[in-house]
């Protein structure tokens, strides 16, 4: 019968929404073992079953599963409750107690359409995949070569439109996973943090275009891209006296189905001591002239800053900024 064909689609379109989307996003995406921030809810549990291949879904599940998925058939209205369902809902107004807490400027003015986004991240190690392969995170990539200090971690902040749906680091025992992201996986936007160690005395206005790409590219393989170009590129306003550089820039994103996809955008990169932490912001060729705008709003709205990990005044809001906790060894 026909109801069959319609769960089947759904249950596609939800396991795409909820995690399996990444296969065929166009975005700058994170290895596999990357996981969505709401990895504890049962509605994400599912789609990690989806993506593993798990038969034991049952009736109930998979009428939750389409349920779900039905968020990214309906109009945009729906998609700020599809973000809420996938775990993160931090306001404006409790960022602001955030940056106040640890001394920082408070968020310029959200524009309208857009939601704001906190994340503190480093501290970790790389998740280990199978006893002897490790996979860079950005909080490991931030971590690594004295990037942080002990106890510090590197806070990214930026504003998205709010029908992205967002992604954040996972830490499990084995690690940590995955980086800040908030994509649009049907239309094909998307904004990746990303970073990459700098020697002391270096200055993130005099890079070479070479260390921009491997910056905006460090998440793909070489032959998952060709043609990457910075087409301008100049130094932007300090954010509390950090070094800025603003770009613009394209690739062409290589498919597995062998398409060659064009990618165009913006981005912010703010050097933070010895990192240089960039949040690149990417449409496809035929959207980049009706998003240009949407775009440059979200990189310009970029910030990072390094903070100190321990802070009573941010152990209230639930925003994950506090030291994750260590693991006993065995000798206790």
């Amino acid at each position: 019968s026909a109801m069959p064909k319609i769960l089947s689609s759904a249950l596609l379109a939800g396991a795409c929404l909820l995690g399996g989307a990444d296969a065929f996003s166009l975005s700058p995406s994170l290895p596999s073992t990357s996981l969505r921030a709401s990895a504890s809810s049962p509605l994400s549990s599912l789609s990690m079953q989806a993506q593993e291949g798990s038969s034991a879904v049952s009736r109930r599940q998979a009428l939750s599963l389409a349920a779900l998925a039905s968020l990214a058939l309906t109009p945009v209205q729906k998609a700020e409750a599809a973000g809420v369902a996938l775990g993160y809902g931090a306001n404006e107004k409790d960022i602001n107690a955030e940056l106040s807490a640890f001394g920082l400027p408070k968020l310029d003015k959200v524009p309208n359409g857009f939601k704001p986004l906190i994340q503190a991240v480093g501290g970790n190690v790389g998740a280990n995949v199978d006893g002897s392969k490790t996979i860079d995170s950005l909080g490991s990539l931030v971590t690594a070569n004295g990037g942080l200090k002990e106890g510090e971690r590197l806070l990214v902040l930026f504003a998205y439109p709010s029908a992205w749906l967002v992604n954040l680091p996972i830490v499990t025992p084995n690690g940590e996973s995955g980086t800040v992201s908030a994509n649009n996986y049907v239309k094909g936007d998307s904004g990746v943090v990303n970073a990459k160690g700098i020697k002391a005395g270096d200055d993130v206005t005099t890079l070479p275009n070479s260390f921009f790409q491997e910056l905006l590219c460090q998440f793909l393989t070489i032959n998952q891209y060709q043609g990457f170009k910075v087409i301008k590129k100049s130094p932007g306003t300090p954010i509390e006296g950090q070094p800025v550089m603003d770009i613009e820039f394209r690739y062409d994103l290589l498919t597995q189905g062998g398409l060659s996809v064009g990618r165009h955008g913006f981005c912010k990169a703010v050097q933070c001591g010895t990192n240089v932490v960039s949040f690149g912001v990417t449409t496809t060729d035929m959207r980049f002239k009706g998003q240009k705008d949407s775009l440059k709003q979200c990189a310009e709205s970029f910030r990072a800053h390094v903070v100190k990990a321990e802070f009573a005044s941010s152990r209230s809001q639930g925003l994950n900024i506090m030291t994750p906790q260590k693991e006993a060894s065995e000798s206790e």
